[in-house]
């Protein structure tokens, strides 16, 4: 059994220098230390760094990073790739690695870390740990996340379903509740409930070529304003509150989307409650805003930036047709 690791840096590649938590190439050899030290059995575990950043300063230029690292050892002889990756944008790289390897053949796992490894109450090791045994195991193939909760239960999340984490807290967990599987005591367990769709034929998606995304995405609060539309703006992303509703009494929002129209911005809204509409909903569908089938948001802002960039540009249909074309399974049936 032959698994590559590809360090990234972030928590479970860092350590603690006084009061800063800072990357330490030499963690990635210690997880492996950690991991050999309760664990006998035959692995051959190769290591390579194509970068080492601290999670929260990731770009679409070390998204780009990652996924040549990963289209160019998918097809090597490795039974399973693990990627370690700090907790703060782990979902964003899940996601883009989920669409852009959405055909691999062979299990990819992101693990992370909600504290510095030597820290005794880190899940980085366990996470680890049943990453290792999913690709042992043969569960699945294409792009998951291996994450500890505090209830001592390892989730297997499809890359592509992950929620945002809650403020000040180190939970993870995917939308509507679906995970792939779980590990109990060291036992795999898959999520009877699990749904997924299936295409034959997958898109191709680039990688992103610049450190920005040219998306516009706006989150809804009380008292929000609308911001003035830069020339640079390719695409608008709506994120709404949980059941799937903006405010429709906003000054400046018939003005903002008559001025998207006039630009020809598309603009999608992520988060909506597809089985009853508040009153609130029929403001902004006569607004031109389209509507994505459930997934989540953190998926469909990466899916429309890679989108973006393989259709070369903001053409509206075929941005429309690929945001709702299911792809490593990240629209839930």
């Amino acid at each position: 059994m032959k698994i590559l690791v590809i360090c990234t840096g972030g928590t479970i590649g860092s350590t603690v220098n006084k009061e800063f938590i800072s990357p330490d190439k030499s963690k990635s050899f210690k997880l492996i230390e950690m991991y050999k030290a309760s664990n006998k059995n035959n692995v051959e575990f190769e290591i390579i760094h194509p970068y080492t950043l601290l999670s929260e300063n990731l770009t679409g230029r070390t998204l780009s990073s990652l996924g040549l690292c990963l289209l160019e050892n998918a097809s090597r002889s490795y039974d399973g790739i693990i990627v370690t990756h700090g907790t703060d944008t782990l979902q964003y790289s899940a996601a883009a690695m989920g669409y852009l390897l959405a055909n691999a053949r062979i299990p990819i796992l992101f693990v992370s870390s909600n504290l510095v490894l030597d820290h005794p109450a880190a899940n980085g090791i366990h996470n680890f740990t049943h990453a290792v045994e999913f690709i042992m195991q043969k569960h699945g193939s294409g792009v998951f996340v291996s994450y500890r909760n505090s209830d001592a239960i390892t989730y297997i999340h499809r890359g592509t379903r992950l929620l945002p984490h809650l403020g000040y807290s180190d939970e993870l967990f995917s939308i509507l509740g679906q995970y792939y599987g779980l590990y109990r005591e060291n036992v795999f367990i898959p999520n009877p409930g699990y749904r997924s769709l299936q295409i034959d034929n997958v898109p191709t998606f680039t990688l992103p070529d610049s450190w920005n995304s040219d998306i516009l995405r706006i989150f809804p609060y009380p008292g929000m304003e609308y911001p003035s539309l830069s020339d640079n703006i390719k695409a608008i992303l709506l994120d709404t509150y949980h059941s799937g509703t903006l405010c429709s009494t906003t000054p400046n929002m018939t003005s903002f989307y008559n001025e998207a129209n006039a630009r020809k911005l598309p603009v999608f809204l992520t988060g909506a409650n597809h089985d009853t509409d508040y009153e609130s909903v029929k403001v902004w569908k006569r607004l031109g805003i389209h509507t994505l089938p459930p997934a989540s948001p953190i998926a469909m802002y990466i899916k429309l930036w890679m989108a973006i960039g393989s259709c070369g540009g903001s053409n509206d249909s075929i941005l429309k047709e690929l945001m709702e074309t299911p792809i490593g399974e990240d629209i839930i049936p």
